[in-house]
């Protein structure tokens, strides 16, 4: 989860034509009026004051120059180690849970029929608390901005919300949101919709029921139920009519999203009827991401935003937005400037133009450089391309 996304997002969104064209704008910031509404009213909705407290306290006492240091580990100090960060990572998810508020007026206002937001870090596996639905870690979540953006939309008019009756959340990360339906469906709630395709299956996972006689026959196979998909055992079952969760086992298909998509997602979002529609757009189940945790190509990500913004039509007329969740195909855009050896002209650098700060360091071990480099040909900045052209076609039928 580096830093370099953003910049890489942002090229992939303006290869789409965003900020070149007329009828595509491309926004770089938020107003102070969204930060407050998102700090103030809408994150502690979405979030334990504990749970927030927690994170402010624990980035609070870090040095000013720290960076990779984990902020979500427990009172043991178990469970941090991939959800690192900065002095800056409180106000950076908090820019994004303000760009999704943002992104909901836009597209309830009328102001656009579709947005995609790219922000970061992500968001779906931040919970009302930590480590939510007995996940192992956070996941680089701290904020969640798709269920935010949710509950924002369904706050009544007279306490500052959009006044919304129902919000489907669709989550086509290769990872499950425990998160997301954490906070909006932990019970029955007739707001929300949650609907995830993800990799996992309880063939995978486990059984819930850990003193089952098919989980022992299991163990005594070598089975261990700690080894399953991240985070869990959560996204294996729907738990009542608010949530639809669809595991497609331990590798995600295009064949097996698009057959999802038409046999199951689409009759249930045409029946709940929402008023808005948001994705937690996770792009890690590209066939190059370094998770190899999926099949899907870029072109196959545009495919299922246009299935998506077709449900928007039939439902509540276009409006639809995104959030960015996983994704993590960028090759280097950096040379390494920790070893003196001759240049390589295989370790090929990302041209990301003036989109990279000129103070944004990439950092990544050199196996790991090796293992990014066929995400030159298509990766991460070519599915955002795909889920934004998605987009434009869309808007254009209006």
């Amino acid at each position: 989860e580096r830093p370099v996304r953003i910049p890489a997002a942002i090229q992939g969104a303006r290869l789409a034509g965003a900020g070149l064209k007329p009828n595509m704008l491309l926004i770089t910031k938020v107003e102070d009026s969204y930060m407050s509404l998102a700090e103030d009213d809408i994150i502690p909705k979405a979030h334990k004051v504990s749970y927030i407290k927690r994170l402010k306290s624990k980035i609070a006492a870090l040095p000013v120059d720290a960076k990779g240091v984990p902020l979500t580990d427990d009172s043991e100090g178990e469970g941090g180690d991939d959800t690192m960060g900065s002095r800056g990572s409180y106000t950076a998810a908090t820019v994004g849970v303000a760009a999704a508020l943002k992104a909901t007026d836009m597209v309830v206002g009328g102001q656009c029929t579709n947005v995609f937001c790219a922000t970061r870090p992500p968001g779906h596996h931040a919970g009302r608390e930590l480590r939510p639905m007995k996940a192992i870690s956070n996941g680089f979540c701290l904020l969640n901005a798709a269920a935010c953006a949710a509950i924002y939309a369904t706050t009544p008019q007279s306490e500052g919300g959009l006044g919304l009756k129902r919000v489907c959340v669709i989550d086509f990360d290769v990872h499950h949101g425990n998160g997301t339906q954490d906070i909006l469906c932990s019970t029955y709630d007739p707001r929300y919709l949650y609907v995830s395709l993800h990799a996992g299956g309880a063939h995978i996972n486990g059984f819930d029921d850990e003193d089952s006689e098919e989980e022992e026959f299991r163990k005594r196979l070598g089975g261990s139920t700690t080894e399953g998909i991240y985070p869990g055992r959560c996204g294996d079952s729907s738990p009542h009519d608010g949530v639809l969760n669809i595991p497609l086992g331990k590798k995600v298909t295009a064949s097996d999203v698009g057959t999802a998509l038409i046999s199951q997602v689409s009759p249930r979002v045409e029946e709940f009827s929402p008023d808005l529609i948001i994705l937690s757009a996770g792009f890690d189940a590209h066939k190059n991401d370094p998770l190899g945790m999926g099949g899907l190509s870029a072109l196959d990500f545009g495919n299922v935003t246009e299935v998506a913004c077709q449900m928007a039509f039939r439902s509540c007329s276009g409006r639809i937005l995104s959030v960015l969740e996983g994704g993590y195909g960028v090759p280097c855009c950096r040379p390494r400037d920790d070893i003196f050896l001759p240049g390589n002209p295989d370790d090929q650098l990302l041209e990301l133009g003036d989109d990279l700060p000129d103070g944004m360091d990439d950092p990544v071990p050199l196996t790991f450089r090796q293992k990014l480099s066929k995400c030159h040909a298509e990766g991460f900045l070519h599915c955002v391309k795909e889920h934004v052209t998605a987009f434009a076609k869309c808007s254009n039928r209006k």
